[in-house]
């Protein structure tokens, strides 16, 4: 679900009090296990996110997040993540020797 554009004056003055996306942790967590590949696509892991956000519960993330990797890895090696930026169909899933 997109959300609303913020005006700039609504943006926290400082980085500490930027509110964390569990969607874009996650994605970093994602890469981190090689469910896709860093490459040189600006911000990669917001769109990412945002594939994340439309096929995860957020409540998975904050419950379980390890069932929550396990289940944006299964996503990131299908056929609907192909147009994403590192997609890699055959790479090793999460948590499994490459």
């Amino acid at each position: 679900m997109p959300t609303a554009r913020q005006a700039i004056s609504d943006l926290p003055r400082r980085i500490n009090d930027l509110v964390d996306d569990p969607f874009r942790s996650l994605a970093g967590l994602l890469r981190n296990a090689k469910g896709f590949l860093k490459n040189d696509t600006a911000f990669e892991e917001f769109i990412w996110a945002d594939f994340l956000r439309r096929r995860i519960d957020r409540a998975l993330i904050e419950r379980d997040v390890a069932a929550a990797l396990q289940q944006a890895d299964a996503l990131a090696h299908s056929k609907d993540a192909a147009h994403l930026p590192g997609y890699a169909a055959g790479i090793a899933a999460a948590g499994k020797a490459a």
